[in-house]
C-alpha cells in the first residue's frame, strides 16, 4: 500500500517539467497573439486616418453607450418634472391647512391665561 502511495505522489512530480515546458510555449504563442494583435490595431487605426474617418472603434462605442445613458434620462424628465409640481402643490396644502387649523382653534379664554399667570407685584 505504501508503494502505490508513493507512486502516486510521484506522478505529478514527474509531469512537471513537462508542464512547464508547456506553459513556456503557451506564454510565447500568447505573447505572438498579442504582438499581432497590436499589429492589426496599428493598422486599422491609420487606414481610418488615411480614410479620413478619425474617430476611433473605441470613441464610436463611448458616444453609443451615451446615448443608451441619456435615453432614459431623457424619457424621466417629465416625470419628474410631473413629481416636482405634486411636491409643490403639497407643500402649499399642508401650509394652507396649517393655516386653517388656526383660525379653527378655539382661542384660550382670558380666565384661563389669567390662571396660568404667576402673581405679579
Amino acid at each position: 500500500m505504501g508503494a502505490a502511495t508513493a507512486r502516486k505522489e510521484a506522478a505529478p512530480r514527474r509531469r512537471e517539467p513537462h508542464l512547464l515546458a508547456q506553459n513556456a510555449v503557451l506564454q510565447r504563442a500568447l505573447h505572438e497573439v498579442r504582438n499581432e494583435l497590436r499589429m492589426v490595431r496599428a493598422h486599422e487605426l491609420g487606414a481610418r486616418f488615411r480614410d479620413g474617418d478619425a474617430r476611433s472603434l473605441r470613441d464610436t462605442e463611448m458616444e453609443e453607450l451615451r446615448e443608451q445613458r441619456d435615453a432614459p434620462l431623457t424619457a424621466g424628465r417629465p416625470a419628474e418634472t410631473a413629481m416636482q409640481a405634486l411636491r409643490n402643490v403639497n407643500q402649499r396644502l399642508l401650509a394652507e391647512n396649517s393655516r386653517l387649523i388656526a383660525v379653527d382653534a378655539p382661542e384660550p379664554t382670558r380666565t384661563a391665561t389669567a390662571a396660568r399667570k404667576p402673581p405679579g407685584p
